[in-house]
């Protein structure tokens, strides 16, 4: 069984708990057969709104709205199950430690008051992780090359990284927008995009990415890698041509040279054997025709997924830009994600390789983020 059949049955596994739980609850404080049916059928329709959005073609406002509601859905769905999980054990806590029997109607009264505080408290933490998408903060490591001499009188190069934007249906053409007129008073020399650049085909717009990034103008250039998503969405070569047409240069197992002051090396997804059956390149066949001249120029490793961070330290990188694990976004997921990855997010280093692992600047599934604020990266590396 793959673990996105594993995940599949997990959701319809929380949703039956949850919606018969949500039924049963609501007939025990006091609502009618038909108003707690009514409620149970609209619980149904939304955990069906996520699975029937990834099914639906188009890009109309009814289809974005069946699509935030089913993933709006998610978040309600597991935070109401861990406010479950904390009632249920304060509840066990309250029968062992209490000393005498609670009557009905004050019984009843915790009832309800447990009941809405968790549904409510739910809906809130959605809410509010619903707008902390909304506020993208900027994170300014400063990292020397090893390679070469730092001058006080030099300005360093500023590289600035996204990763995870999912560009689609939920994450807009204007949120992307948004997100280069934050980067402009940055003055970066270059973009780089670590993956998962899109999310689906429907709500993509590459003649505004493209006027979007040529406002911007980096002197060296927008560079990107393909994530898994750019597999899940459709063929890879077609994502690959439509970020092109967006302005973004895709390195797909290559290395280039950036304006004779880095290169870069770009690799494709960890994921590809999955999607396609061949393995993606190692990075000493990526740069078995680079010439040994360019090779005192600092290197930057663009690879979605931070798996095997010691094959960039193997091969003398000075930076490694990566993202995929969104720092879990959803509560309690961080924790899962840092039990998985040697640097699941933020700084690490390795000899003299250095790694920014991103929390991504969009998000996947719910428009919603629990575990940090979406993020631009400014890499000032001292030359």
């Amino acid at each position: 069984m793959s673990i996105f059949t594993l995940i599949r049955w997990i959701y319809v596994a929380i949703n039956i708990a949850l919606i018969v739980g949500l039924y049963w609850n609501l007939r025990r404080v006091g609502w009618k057969r038909r108003s707690s049916a009514g409620a149970g059928l609209l619980a149904v329709a939304l955990s069906l709104a996520f699975p029937a959005a990834r099914l639906l073609d188009g890009n109309e406002p009814w289809v974005r709205g069946v699509a935030f509601a089913g993933t709006f859905w998610l978040s309600f769905v597991l935070h109401a199950m861990l406010l479950l999980v904390l009632l249920g054990m304060f509840h066990g806590c309250a029968r062992i430690f209490r000393r005498r029997r609670v009557c009905p109607e004050s019984a009843l009264r915790w009832r309800k008051r447990a009941l809405w505080g968790v549904m409510g408290g739910a809906f809130c933490v959605s809410l509010l992780g619903w707008a902390n998408t909304q506020q993208p903060v900027v994170r300014e490591p400063r990292l020397e090359a090893a390679t070469a001499q730092p001058s006080q009188a030099a300005r360093p190069l500023r590289v600035v990284a996204l990763s995870d934007l999912h560009l689609g249906r939920l994450v807009s053409p204007a949120y992307f927008s948004s997100l280069i007129e934050a980067i402009e008073p940055l003055r970066p020399d270059m973009l780089l995009l670590a993956g998962d650049i899109l999310d689906d085909y429907h709500g993509l717009d590459t003649r505004a990415m493209r006027a979007d990034l040529e406002r911007l103008s980096p002197p060296l250039g927008v560079w990107g890698v393909l994530g898994n998503h750019e597999y899940i969405a459709g063929d890879a070569d077609v994502s690959r041509r439509l970020l092109e047409a967006g302005g973004v240069r895709i390195l797909r197992d290559e290395w280039a040279d950036a304006g004779g002051k880095v290169l870069l090396v770009g690799r494709d997804d960890y994921s590809r054997s999955r999607f396609i059956g061949d393995a993606r390149k190692s990075l000493p066949e990526i740069l078995a025709d680079m010439p040994v001249a360019l090779r005192q120029q600092p290197m930057i490793v663009l690879d979605h997924q931070p798996f095997h961070l010691e094959e960039s330290e193997a091969i003398g990188a000075f930076l490694q830009i990566s993202g995929h694990t969104h720092n879990g976004q959803l509560f309690p997921f961080n924790f899962v994600v840092r039990w998985i990855y040697e640097n699941a997010y933020g700084y690490s280093r390795r000899g003299q390789t250095h790694y920014w692992v991103s929390a991504g600047a969009g998000t996947w599934g719910p428009r919603v983020r629990t575990t940090s604020r979406p993020e631009i990266v400014l890499i000032q590396m001292g030359m």
